[in-house]
C-alpha cells in the first residue's frame, strides 16, 4: 500500500557530553524521579555523581513506613516524602504527563523504568503505571547501576549548609549520624522535592533568589472500586474482565476557580503522607494490580499569592503548615 511508510525511529539524545571530567565530582541532593534520573545520565556520561538523600534506601524505608503507618511514629528524615525514589516510591506510580516531548524525554524515561524492571506495556499504554509494589525494586535497580558506574548514593546523609567563593559553588556540608563534613564540588544539583522545607530555608537565608508560585490544594475523595467501574463501564465490567476505572473531574465555580481532580489511584489506598511532627497530608497509591476495595483521587483547587498572601517568598510554605496543622488537629494525626 503506497500510503504506508515505515517511520524512522527517534530516541533521546543525551544533549552534551564533557570533553573531560570535572575536578570534583557533581553533587546531587535528593534520590527522587529528578535526582535518580540525572545521576544515571550523569553517571552514563562519566562524571561519578555523588548522590546525597536524607531517607533510607527503599528496603529500609518500606519497613519505616509501615511502621509509621501502623503505629502513628513518625521519622522526619525518611517517611512517605524523604527516601529513596522520593514520594513516587509510595504512590500509584502513573507515568503519563501533559508537557509535550519534543526532545522525546518521556520515552525515554518509560525505556529506563522498563530496562530496570518495569513490565513492558508501560511503553506502549496510554495511561501507563507501575505500582508501589514494583516501584521499590525499580528504584533499587536505578540506584545499583549508578554506582556500577562509579557514583555514590549516600543515604540517611543530609546536605545542611553549602559554601559559595566569588559567586560559584565549592563545597557542600553534609550531616549523617556518624559525622559532619564537607565535600568539594563545582557543580551541585538541587532535586530536594516538595517538603524538604528546611532546604527552602536555608536557600532563602543564604541569599538565593526566590519567588512565591501558585500551587495546587485539596482533599483526597475515596470511594468503592467497585462503584467507579460501574459509572465508567456499566455492568459489563465483570463479564469482560476490564481493568480497574479511572476517571478525570474538572469544574469551574461560579466565582471562577477552576476545580480538578488528580493523581487519581484506582483500586488504591490514601495514605499519611506527613513529613514533620503534628502536621498532617495525605498521598494516594495504589500496586501494580489496582485491586484493592476502594478508589481515590485528589480534588484540588489552584491557590495564588493573591490567596495565601503573606511576607517574603516562603509564605506559600506557612499557608500550606497552616492547612496540615489545623488537619493534624482535627483528626489527632489519623486519615
Amino acid at each position: 500500500n503506497k500510503k504506508l511508510s515505515l517511520a524512522k525511529e527517534e530516541i533521546y539524545q543525551f544533549p552534551w557530553k564533557a570533553e573531560q571530567k570535572p575536578k570534583y565530582p557533581p553533587v546531587i541532593v535528593g534520590t527522587g524521579p529528578a535526582g535518580l534520573f540525572c545521576g544515571l545520565m550523569l553517571a552514563r556520561a562519566g562524571f561519578c555523581p555523588i548522590l546525597i538523600e536524607r531517607g533510607e534506601m527503599a528496603d529500609k524505608r518500606k519497613k519505616t513506613v509501615e511502621t509509621f503507618w501502623n503505629t502513628g511514629k513518625l521519622s522526619p528524615s525518611s517517611n512517605v516524602q524523604f527516601g529513596e525514589g522520593g514520594a513516587g516510591t509510595f504512590s500509584d506510580g502513573k507515568l503519563n504527563t501533559l508537557v509535550k516531548d519534543k526532545f522525546l524525554r518521556n520515552q525515554k524515561v518509560l525505556w529506563e523504568f522498563v530496562s530496570h524492571g518495569a513490565p513492558e506495556e508501560i511503553l506502549w499504554l496510554s495511561k501507563p503505571h507501575i505500582g508501589t509494589d514494583l516501584l521499590i525494586e525499580v528504584v533499587k535497580n536505578i540506584r545499583q547501576e549508578i554506582i556500577e558506574l562509579g557514583g555514590s548514593v549516600f543515604f540517611e546523609t543530609q546536605m545542611t549548609d553549602f559554601i559559595i567563593s566569588d559567586g560559584k559553588i565549592k563545597a557542600v556540608v553534609l550531616q549523617s549520624k556518624e559525622e559532619k563534613r564537607e565535600v568539594s564540588t563545582d557543580y551541585l544539583v538541587l532535586a530536594p522535592g516538595h517538603s524538604a522545607r528546611d532546604t527552602f530555608s536555608l536557600l532563602y537565608e543564604r541569599g538565593i533568589e526566590m519567588e512565591k508560585k501558585a500551587f495546587a490544594i485539596g482533599v483526597r475523595i475515596e470511594h468503592l472500586r467497585e462503584d467507579i467501574n460501574n459509572a465508567q463501564y456499566g455492568p459489563c465490567w465483570k463479564e469482560y474482565n476490564l481493568p480497574t476505572a479511572s476517571y478525570k473531574l474538572t469544574h469551574e465555580a461560579a466565582n471562577g476557580r477552576g476545580v480538578y481532580s488528580v493523581c487519581m489511584c484506582p483500586g488504591g489506598y490514601v495514605v499519611n503522607a506527613s513529613s514533620e511532627e503534628g502536621y498532617l497530608a495525605v498521598n494516594g497509591m495504589s500496586n501494580h494490580d489496582r485491586m484493592a476495595d476502594n478508589s481515590n483521587t485528589a480534588l484540588v483547587v489552584t491557590v495564588t499569592p493573591k490567596d495565601y498572601g503573606g511576607e517574603g517568598p516562603l509564605s506559600g510554605v506557612e499557608f500550606q503548615r497552616k492547612l496540615e496543622r489545623a488537619a493534624y488537629e482535627l483528626c489527632d494525626g489519623k486519615i
